[in-house]
């Protein structure tokens, strides 16, 4: 019999915050005092691609963008409780929404990705199917399986929604050295195989930004997901 999963079996390996707003014709006139701001709080920051409507960064606290209607917080070396990433989160999306005088977020996401690392890609099938989140008999579907390889579910309420989805893969990471280095050693190529779980948690009602703390609702926002996680794989 299959040992039962929770969340303390996979590891985050990736945070992302991202308010939504109606769109901020101001950032064709002030994405340079944003990125000005930023850089008196954020390490080491890159400015990688710059249009009219799109600002990527990237920084030691992680990478930032900046969009006509959106911006953007992703970690992939995210703290566990995700204080200090609710941290940085405040701290960027406060500068954004002083500049673009943001009176009222749309819609604001947390999407976390956790992964529980395998041997291989048929483990990481087996351990989805073990599961069963559908209750269902393995039955050969549309002539392809009898097993799937991915799992999207979608809850919506008034004020709060939340997708998840859990998936068997392969992650490839290929990182081709400069011609300066490669002397020095042979490109970087490497497969990690894994069950993966990639929640999306957003709120569904607009929200006064002067109402929202992304310092108190991301790990808060992330101790629901875990709970809820945990609650699923339950059965």
């Amino acid at each position: 019999m299959p040992v039962p999963l929770t969340i303390s079996d996979f590891k985050m390996f990736r945070a992302v915050c991202e308010p939504r707003y109606s769109d901020a014709y101001l950032i064709y006139d002030r994405t340079g005092e944003v990125v000005h701001e930023v850089q008196k709080f954020f390490n080491d920051v890159r400015v990688l691609s710059a249009t009219p409507n799109q600002t990527a960064m990237q920084s030691d606290q992680g990478a930032l963008a900046l969009e006509l209607g959106q911006c953007r917080l992703t970690s992939d070396k995210p703290d566990s409780n995700l204080e200090t990433f609710a941290r940085h989160c405040k701290q960027y999306f406060d500068i954004v929404s002083d500049c673009f005088d943001i009176k009222v977020f749309t819609r604001i996401g947390l999407r976390l990705l956790f992964r529980k690392t395998t041997t291989s890609l048929d483990e990481s099938k087996a351990a989805l199917n073990s599961l069963n989140l559908l209750n269902r008999k393995p039955v050969r579907r549309f002539g392809a399986a009898e097993h799937p390889e991915e799992f999207i579910f979608r809850w919506e309420g008034s004020q709060i929604g939340a997708m998840l989805r859990v998936k068997a893969e392969t992650s490839k990471i290929d990182i081709i050295l400069p011609p300066e280095l490669a002397e020095t050693g042979s490109d970087i190529h490497k497969s990690i195989n894994g069950l993966v779980l990639d929640v999306d948690y957003y709120t569904v009602a607009p929200v006064e930004r002067a109402q929202w703390d992304a310092t108190a609702w991301v790990p808060q926002s992330m101790r629901t997901i875990k709970r809820e996680i945990d609650s699923i794989l339950e059965g």
